[in-house]
């Protein structure tokens, strides 16, 4: 197996390597949204102005496979000890990072992380303290022994429903009579309308975002949102028919939001929020629905609810993958000081 590693951003935002990445990514069966050159490129816009970070794009080749893993070196501040850390791009926003396989099925995982790792060590050994591979579904990960499962995935097969009726009466009956239900008692308010922004709808959706991230940070206070970072998914995303940004209207109040990707036969839902204020009506449920009837309607075949095992998540799921993740440190003295540093921090904040 032969390595190539991309480390300057300039060569890889040049037109020349952006279609080479993108033709990898349409010849792999195994390419998911999170690793397309626009999702990897709003991430870096985000974050270059809020870390230092650094390309260690791989590309691995071993007879007529191409395998590639965008990776970037981290370079923490003060509050970190300045920990230099390996990890995939769109880490942790972005929820699988398995690497892009480009011509036959890859069956032997395990040669390829081991060689990896240990191309890693050579070349940067002196580079890093840490690096992380996460997000890494059941079936990339082979035998190795170190891999910690960490989060399931539910998604659902949508392949064999021919319509939302089809798809509603696979559906346990109690969940069927409350979806249609909720349906209906939303639709007795007022005019009830979902809308999907389209691309000549960019300064809509932005102007929604506001209200989306500010329902979102009410129910979860905790989750961090990096300035600007849904304000460049959408501005990346939404023109090149990649985004699945969606609201739910009563009338001319807008109750509910959900961020999710589209990507070859696969949505990805991403982010929801709701108008606490009208949870009687289950505004995420019948969204939900919506999303669910519509990407049916489009003819792909996954509805992918990314990771967590949420209990609303659970009921509506027929099939549930997991991501795994790798985690090493370097065994040097630098690495082991910078460790303990953090540890004595974090004991200090408890």
């Amino acid at each position: 197996m032969k390595f190539e590693w991309i480390t300057d951003w300039k060569t890889i935002w040049s037109e020349e390597f952006q279609s080479q990445w993108l033709d990898w990514m349409e010849r792999a069966d195994n390419a998911h949204v999170f690793f397309h050159p626009a999702m990897a490129k709003a991430w870096v816009d985000t974050y270059m102005p809020l870390r230092d970070i650094r390309p260690l794009f791989c590309i691995a080749t071993q007879g007529e496979n191409t395998i590639f893993l965008p990776l970037v070196l981290w370079k923490k501040n003060w509050k970190n000890a300045f920990e230099k850390a390996i990890v995939p791009i769109g880490y942790s926003d972005y929820d699988y990072h398995d690497p892009i396989v480009v011509g036959k099925d890859l069956h032997n995982w395990e040669e390829f992380w081991k060689t990896f790792l240990d191309e890693v060590e050579l070349r940067w050994h002196s580079g890093f303290d840490t690096i992380t591979i996460d997000g890494i579904r059941k079936n990339a990960i082979g035998s190795l022994q170190e891999w910690e499962e960490i989060e399931v995935c539910p998604y659902i097969d949508l392949s064999t429903f021919s319509d939302s009726d089809a798809f509603l009466q696979s559906l346990k009956k109690n969940l069927r009579q409350d979806t249609k239900r909720r349906v209906r008692r939303l639709e007795e308010n007022d005019d009830v309308t979902f809308q999907v922004f389209t691309e000549n709808e960019l300064t809509e959706a932005l102007q929604t975002l506001p209200e989306l991230l500010d329902h979102h940070i009410k129910r979860w206070l905790n989750a961090y949102k990096a300035p600007h970072f849904h304000e460049n998914l959408i501005k990346a995303l939404l023109p090149k028919g990649l985004l699945h940004f969606s609201r739910i209207c009563i009338g001319t109040k807008t109750i509910s939001w959900r961020i999710g990707f589209i990507y070859k036969s696969r949505y990805y839902s991403y982010m929801p929020a709701f108008d606490i204020e009208y949870n009687q009506y289950s505004p995420g449920k019948v969204h939900l629905f919506y999303c669910i009837d519509d990407t049916i309607k489009r003819g792909l075949k996954t509805y992918d609810q990314l990771r967590g095992a949420e209990l609303y998540k659970n009921e509506w799921t027929n099939t549930v993958d997991s991501v795994w993740t790798y985690h090493k440190s370097s065994d040097g003295f630098s690495t082991t000081l910078k460790t303990k540093l953090n540890e004595l921090k974090n004991a200090l904040k408890t």
